[in-house]
C-alpha cells in the first residue's frame, strides 16, 4: 500500500438560488433574491421565523417560512441567536435548503448559480498506485455536470472527457457509467494514469 497524493475541489457558490413566483405588485413572475436577513416573530408563546425574499424589481418582500408556531424551547439556542443577529453564513445555508423550498411550496431556481473551485492536496493511501484521486467537496446543491465540472477545470473540451469516460481512463466511484450526473459532496473522480491521460494528469498536477 502506498502513500499517494489526493486532490480536494471544493465548489463554493458565488451567488444565491432565486425564487420564482408571483410579484402582486409587478402583476407577474419576477425573481426574489434572499436579502440573507431573517425576520423573528413572537406569537404569545410561539415563534415564526422567515428568511426574507425581495422581488429583484420592485423590492417587494416574500418571507419564507422557516418555522412557525415553534416553541421557544425547541430551537437550538444558538441557533436562535444567529437568527436573532442575521448570521450570514447560517441565512445562505437555509437559501440552499431545497427541503425548505419544498415545504413553502416555492419555485427554487438552481441553474443561475455560478461557483469558485479550491484545489487543495492531501495524502491518502490506495492500493492501485496507478490512480489519481480528486474527492468533491461541495456543501450546497450546484446544477453543475461532473464533465462539465471537469472541462472547465482542466480546460479540456467535453468530448475528450466523454472519450476518456468510454475508455475507462476517467471514471466516478461507484458509478462508472456516467459523466452526465450531478456533482455531488464526497463524489469521488479518479483518473488513470495513462499514456492518453498524460494533459488531464498535467493540469490537475
Amino acid at each position: 500500500m502506498s502513500c499517494l497524493k489526493k486532490h480536494q475541489w471544493e465548489l463554493v457558490p458565488e451567488n444565491l438560488p432565486v425564487v420564482k413566483r408571483n410579484c402582486p405588485k409587478c402583476n407577474e413572475k419576477t425573481n426574489y433574491i434572499s436579502s440573507e436577513k431573517f425576520r423573528v416573530n413572537a406569537n404569545k408563546n410561539n415563534l415564526d421565523i422567515w428568511l426574507i425574499y425581495n422581488c429583484e424589481k420592485c423590492k417587494s418582500t416574500w418571507n419564507m417560512t422557516i418555522y412557525e408556531r415553534i416553541k421557544p424551547h425547541s430551537i437550538n439556542k444558538q441557533e436562535y441567536e444567529k437568527f436573532l443577529s442575521n448570521h450570514r453564513e447560517l441565512a445562505r445555508e437555509y437559501a440552499f435548503n431545497l427541503g425548505i423550498y419544498s415545504k413553502n411550496k416555492a419555485e427554487v431556481i438552481l441553474d443561475n448559480i455560478s461557483y469558485k473551485l479550491i484545489q487543495r492536496e492531501s495524502e491518502a493511501y490506495y492500493i492501485k498506485e496507478n490512480e489519481l484521486v480528486i474527492e468533491v467537496a461541495c456543501r450546497y446543491p450546484i446544477e453543475v455536470r461532473v464533465d462539465k465540472l471537469l472541462s472547465d477545470a482542466l480546460g479540456i473540451s467535453r468530448s475528450k472527457i466523454k472519450d476518456m469516460h468510454k475508455k475507462g481512463i476517467i471514471f466516478i466511484s461507484d458509478d462508472k457509467n456516467s459523466l452526465n450526473m450531478k456533482v455531488r459532496h464526497g463524489m469521488e473522480i479518479h483518473v488513470l494514469k495513462d499514456v492518453d491521460s498524460i494533459e488531464v494528469l498535467e493540469a490537475i498536477v
